[in-house]
């Protein structure tokens, strides 16, 4: 009896563990059908856009913050990737998730400090997150635009509590079927960002 029930239980515990096994498989196929992370954000402009919107295009997100001191050399590794990587393969969406405590006005005038020569009066505002010492050190005194899509989360918190609540920057890759392929909260550099790319660019 003792003998028949160890048998009994191993075959179960097997069936589980193959159980398992394939889901897990099946969760990971890349090739999977449907844009799987979908939520909108609104435009500087005041447009709105909806992740899906990208579909068929690797999609780098980067959840900030205008006073975040960290998101300051995350938006210079963001700047040399949309300098490197064709907009034919890949979109960079920095979204602004502390709009709870900051306002579109903020997000406007940290991109007059980036954009401005240095030393300008646009980045006084900016000295708690170093901004133009971190412009120099990067050699972009003269200031740099920020080319690729520019939104913000106003609905309350929602990307915020869902990406950023364990640190920003929060970096996030979706792949061209829109499931997710890389994420990590807090500063990435440039080279583990690029890794990742280049898996999903053939």
């Amino acid at each position: 009896m003792t003998k028949t029930l160890s048998i009994i239980t191993i075959l179960i515990l097997t069936s589980l563990v193959t159980g398992c096994t394939t889901n897990n498989s099946d969760d990971n196929d890349s090739s999977d059908t449907g844009y799987s992370e979908i939520f909108s954000f609104n435009l500087l402009n005041g447009g709105k856009k909806i992740t899906s919107d990208y579909e068929g295009k690797i999609v780098l997100l980067d959840f900030t913050g205008v006073t975040c001191p960290w998101c300051v050399p995350q938006t210079f590794a963001l700047e040399a990737i949309y300098n490197n990587y064709s907009s034919d393969d890949l979109v960079i969406i920095s979204i602004y998730v502390w709009m709870f405590r900051e306002t579109v006005e903020d997000i406007n005038n940290l991109l007059d400090a980036y954009s401005c020569v240095s030393p300008c009066d646009a980045e006084e505002d900016f000295t708690q997150i170093s901004l133009r010492d971190y412009k120099q050190y990067n050699g972009k005194q003269n200031g740099m635009k920020l080319k690729w899509v520019i939104g913000y989360d106003d609905s309350e918190g929602t990307l915020y509590y869902k990406y950023g609540q364990n640190g920003i920057p929060y970096i996030l890759i979706l792949d061209k079927n829109g499931n997710i392929y890389y994420s990590n909260p807090g500063y990435t550099d440039y080279n583990s960002i690029t890794e990742k790319l280049d898996e999903l660019i053939v």
